[in-house]
């Protein structure tokens, strides 16, 4: 057991508490999410919660630690802790959604099935992965817009996890003309790729 154990349950206790509260919560301006996260937060400053649709059945509370790796073992504990409540699934870290989406960040649309990805490796470090993501229409003076959006990206779509502990470096640039000349793959295959290299190193 560890020094959290007796925190964790006392939130899930509140949790069931006020599960007529998360039955009906939708919207992130409702005053009872405000309420809900700060419960969460007392465990752990870094971590945050998303929920799937009403309809959804189950419903999905996911927790995220927003990509901080050193809270990942407290939200497993979380959620290996967690009750079992009819309609519900509690799901630690965001789980990974592939690459077919668009996304809009602050005002700015991105598609990463757009993007092409260079692997940037270190004789040093073998073991680190450093990607250089070639963004078409890339702006310098939406250089902070765009590398947020990237990372957001990367999360969303390996998931929480695996853009986390398997992506060490991230760098954006202008996708240049000819990209796979380069040496630049599609930015979809990347979860591919991270799974070959895996098994690369480890021999498999």
């Amino acid at each position: 057991m560890s020094d959290y154990a007796n925190a964790i349950d006392e939130f899930w206790r509140w949790f069931e508490v006020h599960r007529v509260d998360f039955d009906i919560l939708a919207d992130t301006e409702a005053p009872f999410w405000d309420i809900a996260l700060g419960e969460l937060k007392r465990l752990d400053e870094h971590l945050w919660f998303e929920l799937s649709g009403q309809d959804d059945d189950p419903r999905e509370f996911v927790i995220t630690a927003e990509g901080h790796a050193k809270v990942f073992a407290l939200v497993d504990e979380m959620v290996a802790r967690a009750p079992k409540i009819p309609g519900w699934e509690f799901v630690p870290l965001k789980p990974a959604m592939g690459f077919d989406f668009e996304t809009t960040y602050e005002g700015i649309s991105f598609d990463p099935r757009t993007m092409w990805f260079l692997p940037l490796l270190s004789a040093s470090r073998p073991q680190n992965l450093g990607l250089r993501i070639g963004v078409p229409g890339y702006q310098p003076e939406n250089k902070r817009e765009t590398d947020n959006a990237v990372l957001v990206i990367l999360d969303t779509a390996l998931g929480e996890r695996v853009a986390a502990l398997d992506v060490h470096y991230v760098e954006v640039v202008a996708l240049p003309a000819a990209p796979e000349a380069d040496g630049y793959i599609e930015l979809p295959e990347l979860g591919r790729y991270i799974e070959w290299r895996k098994r690369k190193l480890s021999g498999t």
